[in-house]
């Protein structure tokens, strides 16, 4: 499975990079929205993971989001929050938003998989 993280934080990165990898994934990791972008154009992805804040003066996962959704290359590719944000309704707000799926940091790698694992199936 071909993934690309958003992740501005670099231990973040290693961390899910590490634990993806163990599971057959191919992770790209890009710091912000902007490579991000780039990154879509130029590779298939299976599935994208977004954290919501990519740092001071950068587009948030959110609008990010929006952005994924406009290019016809990625309507079909599921988009999961991957977040700090953890308090009660946030899920729902991100839900709302389009994500397809929420995971809260620290994330349990367990949970993720078996989302990832049923992507794989279909």
């Amino acid at each position: 499975m071909n993934i690309l993280y958003v992740e501005d934080n670099k231990i973040n990165a290693m961390v899910m990079d590490k634990m993806l990898s163990k599971h057959d994934s191919n992770v790209v990791i890009a710091e912000n929205g902007s490579q991000a972008l780039k990154v879509v154009r130029e590779k298939n992805l299976d599935l994208i993971l977004v954290d919501i804040n990519l740092g001071l003066n950068q587009m948030d996962g959110c609008e990010l989001l929006q952005r994924f959704r406009k290019l016809d290359i990625l309507k079909s590719i599921p988009v999961f929050a991957v977040t700090a944000y953890a308090m009660p309704g946030d899920r729902q707000r991100f839900m709302n938003i389009g994500f397809d799926n929420y995971f809260s940091k620290p994330v349990n790698f367990d949970e993720l998989l078996s989302a990832i694992s049923t992507l794989s199936v279909s």
